[in-house]
């Protein structure tokens, strides 16, 4: 037999950054499914504006992730290196375990400590990227032909409340895309399908139905307007697909009233296009008002009053867009 070796495997603790915009930067702690939101700018007022999205991803986790379809990175601890008063942890006491002894939290303050960061950061559930299984399959079918070297996706948007162009302009294939968060329309989804074993994958109205309920569980069980989310596809183990809905740093809060719907309708038609457009008669759209109205609780006449208020302002907002 031959003798057990490794290939490049990284065993040790470094940070690969992953992804960067105006506010935060995200990085991965190699080898361990751990992610990290860090501020760019360490002034006073970003460390505050970070320390109140850990706060409300603890919310909306808490709220919204039950059994749902989407699920919604989980929350582990807070930390400002500038500051050693500042840790905040999830679970932030060890609990004990009659089998397994005294199990710590899932973050302590001194790893924390450790990781040496320059800023303040808070830890999260790293979304994993797609299989290769599924990210060969999307590389085969919609990348153009002179890719190349272009790296597998990562992870994939779910747009589908837009159509992607195959072509650019005079019939030329698209030059450019995005491998991290390759966006997959409506079509390219169904093309997934047909080329993939029946029931391999989540159906197109599956996937809508989960949208609807966790914008709905979003609304009423958190109580936040939903602005700026994102719905992306992601892997789970080795061999699965999962779906994730992330980024809540731009998510309002709503007093749960009828003059307060306006503001879940702006959210929901300034967000990037993941959900189907709100026409009525759309087979689609049926799917994500019926996922939407599920999260909302039968035995409130209130709760289900603003429900159907919301999926009635957006359905007149659409058809005002359409008609211009």
């Amino acid at each position: 037999m031959a003798a057990p070796h490794t290939t490049d495997v990284n065993v040790d603790w470094r940070l690969l950054t992953i992804g960067r915009g105006s506010f935060a930067s995200v990085s991965v702690l190699t080898g361990r499914p751990v992610a990290f939101k860090h501020v760019i700018v360490p002034a006073k007022e970003k460390k505050q504006e970070l320390l109140k999205e850990f706060d409300t991803l603890r919310r909306i986790y808490d709220s919204c992730n039950g059994n749902s379809f989407f699920a919604i990175p989980r929350p582990f601890a807070f930390y400002d290196p500038d500051n050693p008063e500042s840790f905040r942890t999830v679970n932030g006491f060890p609990r004990f375990d009659r089998r397994r002894g005294t199990v710590p939290p899932f973050i302590t303050q001194n790893n924390f400590k450790l990781m040496h960061l320059e800023t303040a950061a808070y830890a999260m559930d790293h979304v994993q990227p797609l299989p290769l299984e599924f990210a060969y399959l999307v590389r085969s079918l919609f990348y153009p032909e002179h890719a190349g070297d272009a790296p597998n996706p990562s992870l994939c948007r779910i747009y589908f409340g837009k159509v992607i162009s195959e072509v650019g302009r005079g019939g030329r294939p698209n030059r450019f895309f995005n491998s991290a968060n390759f966006p997959l329309d409506v079509a390219r989804y169904r093309r997934i399908l047909e080329n993939s074993c029946a029931g391999e994958y989540p159906s197109v109205e599956d996937i809508t139905f989960g949208m609807g309920e966790m914008l709905g569980r979003l609304h009423w069980c958190a109580g936040y307007d939903g602005r700026d989310i994102e719905f992306v596809l992601g892997g789970i183990a080795f061999s699965a697909i999962s779906f994730y809905v992330i980024d809540f740093n731009q998510v309002r809060s709503w007093k749960k009233t009828s003059e307060d719907v306006p503001t879940l309708v702006e959210a929901f038609f300034t967000n990037d296009p993941y959900y189907p457009r709100p026409i009525r008669g759309d087979p689609l759209y049926a799917q994500f008002k019926g996922g939407y109205l599920s999260a909302y609780p039968t035995t409130s006449p209130l709760a289900i009053q603003l429900a159907n208020d919301f999926l009635c302002a957006i359905e007149a907002e659409q058809a005002k867009r359409a008609s211009r």
